[in-house]
């Protein structure tokens, strides 16, 4: 069981409406009643957002400039520490690596925007709060901070779904809020270090022999994209890498604590451009993309045989290092700028569970997720047990969650709450659809959800990041939704759908998308 998702449905919120046909688009008049100062409304959601013109970052003009930092986020061993991924009641036994929390921040003008992603296998939307929080109590002016997780299967549980077993939560509170505190510190060291800086923007599809689908229908998103910010005297402040290739390589039978590959990604950045700081984010990630199953080192008498197996650190220093070059060689094929553009939207919506263990979960605690009732006031954790599974399903009680989009310069990043099938994104050479309809789907007639690709505005180079500001998981289009027999593309089904709330989820996240980008300042 590598990961879990969290359906969505309708919000109504003071803002827009998502998931409903027949919804009325966002308010489009002025004035800034947006506040980035509210990290959270009375509503328990991150409010609705645009900047520039909100209050806080009315004016963004003059130059770009960047900070970098990271800190430790490894877990002690004063208890047993679970392992997120695969199985549970996995132990940890030690640590190879640190597991990291890496930040960069970028300001224009009044705009000042964090961005940080934490070696974990999810990071919940309350939780990316929660870090916002603990960077406001620094003092450190953000305006918002955009928070991801690399989706590391080899790192303490921070989901609650792999603890001691199936009744016992892996969710430490204490541990999360120690998570939240070092990302706060690592985004601290990032403003402290803020300087005017240059752009170097590429992406490449050199890495794609370092991905395997295993899931059909194989429709992969094989891009990896690479951001360099440097100082005016070329050395390096900060680099982002974004790739959808789940951090697996150690797999299942491992037990020390690690990041996986992006450790050994971020040391051969940091190698290859001196003085920058490393950041590694997870990009689309469903369908599903992994090392597992492909031949990484084949032997040179016998190439059916791969000598950096699965379950390994020669496969991870393999897998990172050799993307972490192919990035810098992209990069080393483009040009510098000077980003004359930074802007951000940030919309909350609400998200209805349909997975009866799922349900069961939250009302007891194991994944102890806040819960809204219809009304928008959140269930105090004392009756989280008479919600009912039939209540939730009819949408009486739901989640909180957001989606962002953000510009760079000439570059056009948005932020998915869990692991996006590629085929959501991805067009044909005829600019058509790629989610196909097959017969023995459950639902072969069922929607059709927007692309995010098509909704994404002009732009040199597109980013999605998944895992981000939220951990919904799998997020399959409705037709290729295949529970129950007989199934689609495998004599016995496929892995996905046992870690979804259900086919709407799609649609919901997808037009939440459609709705970011028709939001207007308020």
């Amino acid at each position: 069981m590598r990961s879990i998702l969290l359906s969505s449905s309708l919000l109504v919120s003071a803002v827009v409406v998502v998931g409903c046909p027949d919804a009325s688009p966002p308010p489009t008049e002025t004035g800034a009643t947006m506040d980035t100062s509210v990290i959270i409304d009375d509503a328990g959601e991150a409010p609705a957002l645009v900047c520039p013109g909100a209050k806080g970052c009315a004016a963004v003009e003059g130059r770009l400039h960047a900070g970098a930092g990271f800190r430790a986020i490894t877990p002690g061993f004063e208890q047993p520490v679970y392992l997120a991924g695969f199985d549970i009641g996995r132990t940890a036994t030690g640590t190879h690596d640190d597991v990291e929390a890496r930040a960069f921040v970028l300001e224009r003008g009044d705009l000042r925007v964090g961005f940080v992603t934490v070696d974990t296998i999810g990071w919940y939307n309350h939780d990316a709060v929660r870090v916002r929080t603990a960077a406001a109590q620094l003092g450190l002016d953000l305006d918002h901070v955009v928070v991801s997780s690399t989706h590391n299967h080899e790192s303490k549980d921070t989901m609650g779904i792999w603890g001691k077993n199936v009744s016992v939560t892996g969710y430490d509170e204490s541990y999360q809020q120690f998570v939240a505190d070092q990302a706060a510190a690592a985004l601290g060291d990032a403003v402290d270090g803020l300087v005017p800086v240059t752009l170097t923007s590429a992406q490449t599809n050199d890495a794609k022999h370092l991905v395997n689908d295993t899931r059909a229908p194989y429709v992969r998103d094989d891009s990896l994209s690479i951001l360099h910010f440097a100082d005016d005297d070329g050395v390096g402040v900060a680099t982002w890498v974004i790739w959808g290739n789940h951090p697996e390589a150690l797999g299942s039978d491992n037990t020390l604590i690690t990041s996986d590959y992006p450790r050994y990604v971020r040391e051969e950045l940091e190698a290859e451009l001196p003085g920058t700081t490393a950041v590694f984010t997870s990009g689309v990630l469903g369908g599903l993309t992994t090392t597992i199953g492909i031949n990484v080192c084949p032997d040179a008498d016998d190439a059916t045989i791969d000598t950096c197996p699965q379950g390994t650190f020669e496969r991870a220093e393999v897998v990172g290092r050799e993307a972490g070059r192919l990035a810098v060689a992209a990069l080393n094929d483009t040009g510098i700028v000077e980003p004359d553009f930074l802007s951000l939207k940030r919309l909350p919506f609400r998200v209805t569970p349909k997975t009866t263990t799922l349900i069961l979960a939250f009302s007891l605690g194991l994944i102890p997720r806040p819960v809204f009732d219809r009304d928008g006031g959140q269930v105090p954790d004392d009756e989280l047990e008479f919600v009912t599974v039939e209540a939730m399903q009819a949408g009486e009680f739901q989640l909180v969650t957001e989606v962002n989009a953000l510009r760079i310069g000439d570059v056009e990043v948005v932020t998915v709450p869990g692991e996006l099938y590629a085929e959501l994104y991805m067009l044909d050479e005829e600019g058509g659809s790629l989610v196909e309809r097959p017969e023995n789907a459950d639902l072969p007639g069922g929607e059709s959800e927007p692309s995010v690709g098509t909704q994404m505005p002009p732009s040199s180079m597109n980013v999605i990041l998944n895992q981000t500001n939220d951990s919904l998981g799998y997020i399959i289009p409705q037709s290729q939704w295949d529970e129950d027999a007989p199934f689609a593309y495998e004599p016995d089904g496929q892995y996905g759908e046992q870690n979804s709330l259900g086919p709407q989820n799609a649609g919901d996240i997808t037009r939440a998308i459609v709705d970011l980008y028709k939001l207007q300042l308020r």
